[in-house]
This record gives structure tokens, C-alpha cells and sequence, in this order.
């Protein structure tokens, strides 16, 4: 109802004016309470709809948490994970919803009765005290005597004025009530209309959600779930037979497998006699597996070993003994009594036994067939230390091998950043271990900053492999905590919080605070010249048979002083697994990390390149005596000399020493730059020094003008080096940019026949069909070089791109075959490089 106050009553005072702005004012009471109640109602709602949301998010969280239940079953766990998600969306629809109520009933309505209702009861407030000093004034008006002029003047006057002030109060409050009652009308619809536009959105938005849901995805669930209905009633159907398994076979009965008419395996329950001083018999579940006697409890899964390995054990059956259907396993250490449950198992497991037995013993002599065959086709050197045949070993398991031969590399058992022990992950483009936080930190800055892995649930690459083996921890931290500043990000500790390790790795990684800039040209620094120390290629087998001649040969070179000083102080020299022991045995010995000038009284016969800089010097590889030694840790198929034509003296070009065999060409302090320094150490195949020009943001794709435009990939393709090449692709190198005979890196490997590298380019989806400036694809190269390998794995992978074209965007993936061969291709190149080489 609509109470309005005439303004001309309100200048009379009259009765009439008093009844209307009662009522009004009861109107307005009436207003506020109701108001005041829809705003409370709507913020328990609001409430009971948060609670209602929790819940539900709760729910959904329960529905994932089953949906990965069924992982191993793709129906029913995509089908739970998408009702999930959109039960999640509806959630969050809800969400908008409650807090549109919020914003549009109960703060526009607080509005209303906190600023409007309360701004005319405050007039109200100033009307009723006007009111009663006018009735006052009336009052002292009418009491003033005759004769006392001077007082009823007073009076008079005051009560004109209090009229006044009445007229004026009684408008404004007047206006205020009428105001009200008119804005009410329009602001209440508006606040409701508002809310009313939220439901509808909700409701559209729902709509909208499960119509798209339902007619392309529960439909067809639906007719998903009657089939498999259908197939539930038939499978117990064939279940309710199940007792006629009694009658078939008994219980107790071993399960036999059988593989192409040779028992294979055999397993089921026997008696175990214990070895204490009792002698008591324990039922286990027994089996033979890869020539060993394992058994476990029926409600534990851990194996435990009985017999290691079956060729050094004896099977009988003891005549004289109390127990029947016995038998012994005896081994040149313990004796074992087990028993069956009938004279046919225990004759089953007898000649179960003799056979694995036997049949171990063929595979040994088949491996030793293989191994005289590979020696006998190989150099004289390798028969002559490979004289007898590796004793066969048992099946290790390919993560655990993995994570022990990366955890031996100096400094890689604890944490890169915060040194915690046992990492069990892996930044592969930065060659260092981490622990799980660390890690997380790692993979928030994107994969263009760290590529992180884990060493033991991920599938690695060979090439992953050697670039984790060529740097290592200390060679990491040697360059990225070269001058460490705690003023710019306190050091992560083990018990650090997350807050302290991102800012560590933040400032260590992404802003490179700690890093030492490359020596410039200053009146400081003698230095004049600057070169690179080469990596030469040596596989484990060449480095032990040439070990002795390199050390005695250097000890020549450089007396017994100086060949003494190597072998203790490089690693190389002693081990020579990763990239050779060769060292310039006149070049210098400065490295970036910890400058050393050299002294020229030390050289007896090269005076004029006194203070010259070889990065690299300082750089030992992390050798340990638990790498694989089946692994080549280099390159995959250069030629067999080590030495490239960038090997310049550093008194001029063309001039060539001794030492100039181990360093790359010389070059002037001047034109010491990050870029160049990467070109260099890439021919270099030196990935420490490599990671120190990156660290000094060098361009992984830059072009040297200097040399046909070609860049750092191009110059490692020359070197053959596979590490060298994946350490620069796993660091953003592209493999489309070309040099200025139009040739890509694929080319280059092309031409040079390195075929370990085809397929690492090929594997990272190179461009085979591109052409150089003659109009040559690297297809049509290696059909004129006659190099069958590098043209099978052309072809192979062009018609693997065919295939996936022509089964469409969400075909096939790649062909099978496609993958094993080129997995083949990778394991020969990583680990038997000379079967990959081709007389050129």
C-alpha cells in the first residue's frame, strides 16, 4: 500500500497530517522488519548453500577417488571422471549463483534499510524535537502577561521562529517519507529481478552442461551399461557351474604353464622344513622363476629367495625319511627338505626342477656362443682383454639399474638445490638430481626452463642417459653457485619450506644471480687467447686397453713430474670411460669457474702463449666404478679419429703442437662471447663448457657467419656426438633452421653417415622432406652415399608419417613397427656405436 503525506496538511499540523505520517511511519516499521527478516532468510540459504556445496565437492572427490579405482577399466573410469567433471561444473554454476544472492538480495537490501529506512528515522528523530519545542513556544507564548511587553515580544518572536523551523522540519521529513515510500517499489523489484536473472542463468548454464552431456556421452553409457548388463547375467550364469571345477581338478594341485611343449614354470603350495631347532614344517607357495627357487606366504606378495641360482644345485629324493612325497634341493651351502601333498607333485617338482636346471645351463652356453662370436669379429685389443666370457647375470630391473648408475656421479646422491639425500628425480636438460620438492618447484617454471623426470617411474632415452652422465651435480653447481649471494636468496636446506626453495631456485636457475660472467679483455686479465678442451670419443672397451699407453705416453710428453700431476689430479686419465683421457699436455690450464693463469717458466718451448684460457680444464667427468660398461658414453658413430679440423695453434692459424690435438682452434680474448664459446664447445663435444656458455645466455640457435651460417647442432653433428646433440635440442635448439647451403642438421648427419644421429633428429620429428639449395632431400643424399641404414629409417619414417595422415587426427599414433625399429636404432647407437659405422 502506498502512504503518502500531503505537503499542505504538513504546513497546518493538522490531526489529518499527524493520522498519515502515523501511518506511514507504521508502514515503514512494518517495511524494515520484513526487509530485515528476507535478508536473514537469504543468508542462511546462502550459508546452507555453502555447506551444500562442500558437500557436494566432496561427493565429486569421492567419485574420482573411484573413477581411479577403476583405472585398469577405460569404460568406467572415463565415464566417472566426466560425470565428475560436470558435476563439478554444476558446482561451480552453484557457486555464481549463491554469490549473485549475495551481492544483488542481501547487499542491496542491507543498503536499503542501513542508509534510506535509517535516514528518515533520523529526520523522524529531528521532527518530534522541533515538534515539542513549537509546543513549548506555543505554551510560553500563551502564558506571557499583559503587562509585561518586553516578555510577550520574546514569546511572540520565538514562537515565529519555531513556526519556521517546524514548516521547514516537518517538509523535509515529509519529503524523506514520501521518497521512501516511492523508491521502495523500484528498488525491491529491481534486487529480486536481479536474483531472478541469476536462477535463469544457472539454470540455462545446467541445461545447456547435461544437453551436451547427454546427447553425445550418456547415451551412449547408457547402452554401454545394458550390455554390460547383458554380460554380467551371462558371466553368472557360467559361474553357477563353478562346483563342477571340484569334480575336474583337485584344489590341491599345482597350476601348470606350458610354452611351446617345454615346461616353462611350475608353482604351487609344498612344505618347507625349517632350519631351526625344531625342524617344523611351514606350507608356502613355491616357483620357479629366471632359474631361481622363490617362495612367499599365501598373505604376503614379498618373494623371498631360497636358491639363487639352480645350476649349482642337486635334486633327490631321501630314501630314508619319515614324511612322504619328500624331496631335497641341495646346494654347495644348505640343504633343503620340502615336501608335497601326493607322489605325483612331488614327481612333478622334481623333474620341474631338473629341467629349469637344464635349461639354465643351455642359456649359459648359448650367451658364451654369443660372446666368443662378438669377440672373435672384434679388434685384437678387445680379444686380447676380454680373453674369457662375462658370467652370466640375472635380470635387473632397467630403474634400478638406472637410478644406481645416475646416484654414483659425484655429488648427484643428494639434491642439486637443497641436499637432500637419495633424489629420486631428474632435470634432464640440466643434468642433475632432485628431490620430489624441488622438483615440483622445477616443473612450475615450464619445461623451456627444466624438463624434469623421474628416475625410476619414467621411461628414459639412451641420449637422456649420456647427457645425465657427462654433468652431474658438482658440475652444475660449480657453474650456477660460482658466486653465491644469501642477500639475494637464503640456500635451501632439506627442511626448507616452499616459500625458500622457489626464491633459491627462482634466483639460482630463471635469474642466474650466482653465475660469473666470462672473462673480458682488461688490464687485469693477461689472457690473450681463449680456447675450448675437446671431449675425444673413447668407448669403455678402447678406453681399458689404451689406458696404460696414454698414461705412460704423457708421462713421456711431460716428464715424471707432469705425468704424475695428470694421473693423480684428471680423472680422465685413469678412467677414461666418458670422453678419453687425452689432455693438451702444452696447452693452459684456466677454467672459468677458478682462473688459473699459466706461468710460461713452466713451458719450456712455448713462451708466447703464457696466460692463453681452455675452458673446460676443470671439468672432470663424473667416472665412477659403478657405470655400465656396456654403455658408450659418447658418440654414436664419428669417425675413428679424433681430431678435427679446428685445431689451430695459439700463436697463429696453421700452427700446430702437441696439446693443439686436445683444444680447439685459438681465438682472440676479444671474441670471447657466449654465442661463440657454444659453437666452440659443441665441436668440442665438452657439455660442461657447453652449459656455461648456456648459463651466460648464449642462443642455442645461433648462426656463425664465419663458418657457412651454420649453428651449435650443426657444429656437434660434425663431432658425431649424440650427447652433445641432445644436450642442445633438450635446451630449445631447433632442428629446422638451415646454413647457407640450405642444409638442416638431418642433412648434415646425412652426409657424414651418422646414423645414430638420423635417428635421433628423426625421433624429434625432423623435417625429412626439406631440401637444400642443389634441391637434395636427405633421402635422395643417402640413396647416392649407398647408406642402407640412414634410407631405411628416411623411408620408414616417411611412411610412418603417411599412416598417420591417412587414419586422421585421431588415428594411429605410429606404427609399431616404426617404434621398435628405431628403439633398436637408438640402443645399437647408445650402445654398440661400430655396428652403426660405414666405410665412407
Amino acid at each position: 500500500m502506498k502512504h503518502t503525506v500531503d505537503f499542505k496538511e504538513c504546513l497546518k499540523d493538522s490531526p489529518k497530517f499527524r493520522a498519515s505520517l502515523e501511518d506511514a511511519e507504521n508502514d515503514i516499521e512494518a517495511l524494515e522488519i520484513r526487509l530485515d527478516r528476507l535478508v536473514k532468510q537469504c543468508t542462511t540459504m546462502i550459508d546452507a548453500g555453502k555447506a551444500f556445496s562442500n558437500a557436494s565437492s566432496f561427493f565429486v572427490l569421492g567419485v574420482r577417488d573411484l573413477a581411479n579405482y577403476f583405472n585398469d577399466d577405460s569404460l568406467v573410469s572415463t565415464s566417472l571422471s566426466r560425470f565428475a567433471h560436470a558435476m563439478s561444473e554444476m558446482l561451480k554454476y552453484f557457486n555464481i549463483l549463491m554469490d549473485q544472492a549475495n551481492r544483488s538480495v542481501c547487499k542491496n537490501l542491507n543498503n536499503f534499510i542501513r542508509i534510506d529506512i535509517k535516514k528518515v528515522k533520523e529526520t523522524k528523530k529531528l521532527f518530534e524535537k522541533i515538534s515539542d519545542d513549537m509546543d513549548a513556544a506555543f505554551i510560553r507564548n500563551s502564558q506571557a502577561a499583559k503587562s509585561k511587553p518586553q516578555e510577550c515580544e520574546e514569546a511572540h518572536n520565538t514562537l515565529t521562529a519555531m513556526r519556521s523551523c517546524f514548516a521547514h522540519t516537518s517538509l523535509d521529513y515529509v519529503f524523506q517519507v514520501n521518497v521512501l515510500n516511492s523508491k521502495k517499489r523500484f528498488d525491491i523489484l529491481d534486487t529480486m529481478l536481479s536474483f531472478m536473472h541469476a536462477q535463469s542463468t544457472f539454470f540455462h548454464q545446467g541445461h545447456d552442461l547435461f544437453q551436451d552431456l547427454e546427447t553425445t556421452y550418456m547415451k551412449e553409457i547408457a547402452g554401454q551399461v545394458e550390455e554390460l548388463s547383458s554380460k554380467a547375467k551371462v558371466e553368472r550364469k557360467e559361474m553357477e557351474e563353478r562346483h563342477t571345477l571340484v569334480q575336474q581338478k583337485d584344489l590341491s594341485t599345482s597350476s601348470l604353464l606350458q610354452g611351446e611343449g617345454s615346461l616353462l614354470q611350475t608353482e604351487g603350495y609344498l612344505f618347507k622344513r625349517n632350519s631351526n631347532a625344531f625342524k617344523n614344517y611351514v606350507r608356502r607357495w613355491f616357483s620357479i622363476q629366471d632359474s631361481q627357487l622363490v617362495y612367499r606366504k599365501r598373505t604376503k606378495d614379498t618373494l623371498t629367495i631360497m636358491e639363487d641360482d639352480l645350476r649349482l644345485c642337486t635334486i633327490r629324493q631321501p630314501v630314508e625319511f619319515d614324511r612322504r612325497f619328500c624331496f631335497e634341493v641341495l646346494s654347495p651351502t644348505r640343504s633343503h627338505i620340502l615336501q608335497a601333498d601326493s607322489d605325483e607333485e612331488c614327481q612333478l617338482w622334481v623333474n620341474a626342477l631338473n629341467f629349469s636346471i637344464s635349461h639354465a645351463y643351455k642359456e649359459t652356453m648359448h650367451s658364451q656362443e654369443k660372446g666368443e662370436s662378438k669377440r672373435s669379429s672384434s679388434s685384437s685389443s678387445k680379444d686380447s682383454t676380454n680373453a674369457g666370457p662375462p658370467p652370466a647375470e640375472p635380470k635387473q630391473n632397467k630403474a634400478r639399474v638406472r637410478m644406481e648408475q645416475l646416484l654414483v656421479i659425484p655429488g648427484n646422491s643428494h639434491c642439486c638445490d637443497c641436499g637432500a639425500p637419495e633424489p629420486r628425480w631428474a632435470s634432464i636438460n640440466l643434468g642433475i638430481t632432485l628431490c620430489i620438492e624441488c622438483s615440483g618447484i622445477h616443473r612450475g617454471f615450464g619445461v623451456h626452463m627444466s624438463k624434469v623426470r623421474s628416475i625410476t617411474l619414467d621411461t628414459w632415452e639412451p641420449e637422456h642417459l649420456k647427457v645425465m652422465l657427462e654433468l652431474g651435480n658438482n658440475v652444475i653447481n660449480r657453474c650456477y653457485e660460482a658466486d653465491v649471494d644469501e642477500t639475494i636468496a637464503v640456500r635451501a636446506q632439506p627442511d626448507s619450506n616452499r616459500s625458500v626453495r622457489e626464491n633459491w631456485i627462482r634466483a639460482k636457475y630463471v635469474q642466474k644471480a650466482f653465475i660469473k660472467p666470462l672473462p673480458g679483455v682488461n688490464k687485469s686479465n693477461m689472457a690473450r687467447k681463449w680456447s675450448v678442451r675437446k671431449k675425444t670419443r673413447r668407448s669403455p672397451a678402447r678406453s681399458l686397453i689404451k689406458s696404460s699407453y696414454t698414461e705412460s705416453s704423457l708421462k713421456d710428453s711431460l716428464g715424471s713430474k707432469g705425468g704424475d700431476s695428470l694421473s693423480h689430479s684428471d680423472p680422465d686419465l685413469t678412467s677414461g670411460l666418458m670422453e678419453g683421457g687425452d689432455i693438451g699436455a702444452r696447452g693452459a690450464v684456466l677454467s672459468v669457474s677458478n682462473p688459473k693463469y699459466r706461468d710460461s717458466s713452466e713451458v719450456e718451448s712455448d713462451s708466447t702463449t703464457s696466460g692463453d684460457i681452455v675452458f673446460g680444464d676443470e671439468n672432470p667427468p663424473p667416472f665412477v666404478a659403478g657405470l655400465n660398461k656396456s654403455l658408450d658414453l659418447e658418440s654414436s658413430d664419428e669417425s675413428s679419429h679424433d681430431v678435427d679440423d679446428d685445431s689451430t695453434g695459439p700463436s697463429g692459424a696453421g700452427s700446430s703442437t702437441d696439446g693443439d690435438r686436445f683444444t680447439t682452434s685459438w681465438e682472440d680474448m676479444s671474441r670471447l662471447d657466449p654465442n661463440l664459446l657454444l659453437y666452440k664447445a659443441s665441436g668440442a663435444r665438452n657439455l660442461p663448457v657447453m652449459l656455461e656458455a648456456l648459463s651466460n645466455k648464449a642462443d642455442p640457435n645461433w648462426v656463425n657467419l664465419e663458418e657457412d651460417g651454420k649453428t651449435p647442432i650443426m657444429r656437434a653433428v660434425q663431432t658425431g656426438s649424440l650427447a652433445a646433440c641432445e644436450f642442445l635440442l633438450l635446451n630449445n635448439a631447433k632442428l629446422d633452421r638451415k646454413d647457407k647451403h640450405g642444409r638442416t642438421p638431418l642433412h648434415h648427419a646425412t652426409i657424414l653417415g651418422h646414423t645414430g644421429q638420423v635417428c635421433q633428429f628423426l625421433k624429434r620429428r625432423a623435417d625429412q622432406n626439406a631440401k637444400d639449395n642443389q634441391g637434395k632431400t636427405p633421402l635422395m643424399i643417402a640413396v647416392e652415399n649407398a647408406n642402407a641404414d640412414i634410407v631405411t629409417l628416411l623411408r620408414l619414417a616417411k611412411l610412418n608419417d603417411e599412416m598417420k595422415e591417412s587414419d586422421g587426427y585421431l588415428g594411429n599414433p605410429g606404427d609399431e613397427t616404426f617404434q621398435d625399429v628405431f628403439r633398436d636404432f637408438t640402443n645399437m647407437a647408445s650402445n654398440n656405436p661400430e655396428k652403426l659405422k660405414r666405410k665412407q
